[in-house]
Order: C-alpha cells, then sequence, then structure tokens
C-alpha cells in the first residue's frame, strides 16, 4: 500500500513540475487571414491591443423572430484582407458561446463560399487579456 502512495506522490510531483515549466508563458496571436486555406485567427486581446486601428476578430450570434439564430465570423488583419463565414449550425453556435475577451479564436469556411466549416476557441492563461 505504502509503494501505491509513493507512485502516486511522485506522479503528481512530476505533474506539478510539468506544469511549472509553463508557469507565465505568453503567446502573441495576431489577426491572420490565410485566403488559400480559408482560414482566420487571433487574440482577441491582441487584436484589441495592437497598436494599429485596423485589427479585429470575433463571432456573433444573431436571432431574428422566428429563425433560427445565425453565426456570423468574422476577421480583419493589419494588411486590409477581410475574411468572414455564416453557419447555422448548432454544435458551432455553442462553441462559439465559449468565446471570452481573452479568447483566441480560428475558424474556417468552405472552400468557395462563405460557409462556416470550423470554429475552435482557446481559453487559456498565454493569451493577451484585453486591454480598454
Amino acid at each position: 500500500m505504502t509503494k501505491n502512495i509513493a507512485k502516486l506522490v511522485g506522479i503528481g510531483i512530476t505533474a506539478l513540475i510539468g506544469t511549472a515549466a509553463w508557469a507565465g508563458a505568453k503567446n502573441y496571436d495576431p489577426v491572420s487571414i490565410d485566403l488559400g486555406t480559408d482560414r482566420a485567427s487571433g487574440s482577441l486581446g491582441d487584436a484589441r491591443n495592437s497598436a494599429d486601428t485596423r485589427q479585429f476578430i470575433g463571432c456573433s450570434i444573431t436571432t431574428f423572430v422566428g429563425s433560427a439564430p445565425t453565426l456570423g465570423c468574422f476577421a480583419y488583419d493589419v494588411s486590409g484582407t477581410f475574411f468572414a463565414c455564416s453557419s447555422t449550425n448548432s454544435d458551432l453556435m455553442a462553441t462559439a458561446r465559449s468565446i471570452t475577451t481573452d479568447s483566441t479564436i480560428t475558424f474556417t469556411r468552405y472552400p468557395g463560399t462563405s460557409i462556416c466549416a470550423s470554429l475552435s476557441v482557446v481559453n487559456a492563461s498565454h493569451g493577451a487579456p484585453k486591454q480598454p
């Protein structure tokens, strides 16, 4: 029994040491748009905090009486490229509801369309918080 407890303590210490290596990690994720792969990504905080006045990224959910909610995701990079997609897919909308002002998001659309194909939301400590 004590051997098992010693193993568990060892595993716990190893896990703590492994996470300590990431303490204080910071990423910089400005808005990035790749029209060749129909993909946009970026940190909401980094876009808001950028020195330029162009970058933005985000998603919205709009509902009109009598119709299904519609998700719209949009991005504008420092070079002036705009990228957007929309969808009525409930799974994508559920993912969008997890976006916070400190999120990093990536979204794609089906090639040749304006329909969203995927949405990834990362809420982690390495992203920059939005400044006023």
